[in-house]
């Protein structure tokens, strides 16, 4: 039994628009998980890209697709330190508010 069925048409052409953004972007529907996911047929070894986070193809998998791009690479690594940053200062201030409740 095959794992993945090829999607190659939609209601809202995201498979077509995917292909905008990279030609070599396809769609498969993982039949034991039932979710989508994006490959690339230029990729080396693995043709799998991502798995699209939602129940439906729509607009938002355009935008992920468009966002974790390759060339975006340094973008998305300095978004991640920025967001992991805010995170350790929220951490650190929670911290230290519990603590001088305690103290006080």
């Amino acid at each position: 039994m095959k794992k993945y069925i090829l999607i190659e048409h939609d209601p809202l052409f995201i498979c077509q628009r995917l292909k905008e953004i990279d030609k070599s972007y396809f769609v498969l529907l993982n039949k034991k998980s039932g979710q989508y996911e994006v490959h690339s047929s230029e990729q080396i070894g693995d043709s799998y890209c991502f798995t699209v986070r939602f129940d439906a193809l729509d607009d938002r998998t355009l935008g992920y697709a468009r966002r974790t791009r390759a060339e975006r690479q340094a973008e998305c690594i300095r978004e991640m330190d920025e967001a992991n940053e805010k995170l350790q200062r929220s951490l650190v201030k929670s911290a230290t508010e519990k603590i001088m409740e305690v103290v006080a």
